[in-house]
């Protein structure tokens, strides 16, 4: 008798070599390779979809800031002195993302050495939406007499 040897081991050599099946396993490797890509793409979608609704939100508090820091350069210095007690807009009236935001306007006096009182006005907004009250942004700027009431008397003159 020539050929191969009947024992286990050139069986098994045998069905080791053979390729029925081979397609099949290369197929399921393929989906599981697919569908980790799958997975990872929805995930990248998912949380740049959170960023940018993230974004939209302080973007909105940022233009509130600024809208608030607006009316108070407009104002009076004896308007902002009036800041040193807290003045809060809890909601926030016609916000252009319906969202309810929390305004918190506070000034706080010092004054520089050598020079005039002047105030530092901070203005806050959080979202207070669904029970939240998650700080937003906050915004600071400084207000002198001078500069506010633009008189003469008032920039040290007679």
């Amino acid at each position: 008798m020539t050929g191969f040897p009947s024992n286990g081991l050139s069986r098994f050599g045998a069905r080791i070599r053979d390729e029925r099946g081979v397609g099949l396993v290369e197929l399921l490797i393929a989906l599981l390779v697919l569908n980790i890509g799958l997975f990872a793409t929805l995930g990248a979608f998912t949380s740049g979809g959170l960023a940018l609704q993230r974004a939209s939100h302080v973007s909105t508090a940022s233009a509130i800031a600024d809208q608030e820091m607006e009316k108070l350069r407009d104002s009076s210095y004896a308007t902002i002195v009036l800041l040193q007690t807290p003045q809060t807009t809890n909601p926030w009236p016609n916000a252009p993302d319906s969202r309810k935001y929390k305004v918190v306007a506070q000034a706080t006096p010092f004054a520089p050495t050598g020079g005039q009182a002047m105030e530092q006005v901070t203005v806050t907004v959080a979202d207070v939406s669904h029970g939240l009250n998650k700080l937003l942004v906050t915004s600071s700027s400084t207000f002198s007499q001078c500069a506010q009431d633009m008189s003469s008397t008032a920039c040290g003159g007679s």
